[in-house]
């Protein structure tokens, strides 16, 4: 398997050193971004939106993936393309015909992944992962930062890691909630490639933090 990729999620950053600590972050090893955008709707909080995208944008060239966690992705998805995102990454539980959105992206080329929530089936994303650069496990339920780490998404995690090494495919296996380095490696034991974290990068050390990531 692939070395660790460690993404960190600017959802617990400190806003009055956003910049900063986005450099501070690639010094450190980071390799790539994660955005959390959410609408008060999908989710109950409201975030971020193209501005905080093309803030961050100014601050790296790492890759930006763009969590949207809102109830019509299909409406403002170019909004965040526009304002730097280069992963556009999409809820399968979202209200639209997911399929028919995922597909319109393919015709755009626009990059992108498909995300699944800790209740919904593994399986039912397995169609979509061919065409997606990354699918992303949630393992918290998605909207707030901090939560406890979800031990059954790990199964999630091997079934995923399964299905795609026996069909060859290049989609990357990503997770995302209570993310440390406990939690990270029992993820890195079952697949996962990108490890997602908010609270423990930023409320912590920085550096420290990334580096102990990124060596399980």
């Amino acid at each position: 398997m692939k070395n660790t990729e460690v993404s960190p999620s600017i959802i617990s950053s400190n806003l009055l050193e956003l910049g900063n600590q986005v450099k501070e972050c690639q010094a450190a090893g980071a390799g790539s971004f994660h955005l959390d955008v959410m609408d008060g709707h999908f989710v109950n909080n409201i975030t971020m939106g193209p501005d905080m995208v093309s803030a961050v944008r100014r601050a790296t060239d790492l890759r930006l993936d763009c969590h949207l966690m809102i109830e019509r992705p299909d409406r403002y998805y170019k909004s965040f393309v526009d304002a730097g995102c280069d992963v556009l990454l999409i809820h399968y539980e979202t209200p639209i015909e997911v399929g028919d959105f995922l597909k319109k992206l393919e015709d755009e080329n626009i990059r992108h992944g498909i995300v699944i929530n800790p209740d919904t089936d593994i399986k039912k994303i397995y169609k979509f992962v061919p065409t997606s650069e990354i699918v992303l496990i949630m393992s918290v339920y998605p909207g707030f930062s901090g939560q406890k780490f979800i031990e059954k998404s790990l199964e999630k995690v091997r079934e995923l890691r399964k299905f795609i090494d026996e069909n060859n495919y290049g989609a990357r296996i990503e997770i995302d909630g209570g993310i440390n380095a406990d939690t990270g490696k029992l993820a890195r034991e079952a697949g996962a490639e990108i490890l997602v974290s908010a609270s423990y990068i930023f409320r912590n050390n920085i550096e420290d933090s990334i580096k102990k990531l990124k060596s399980l």
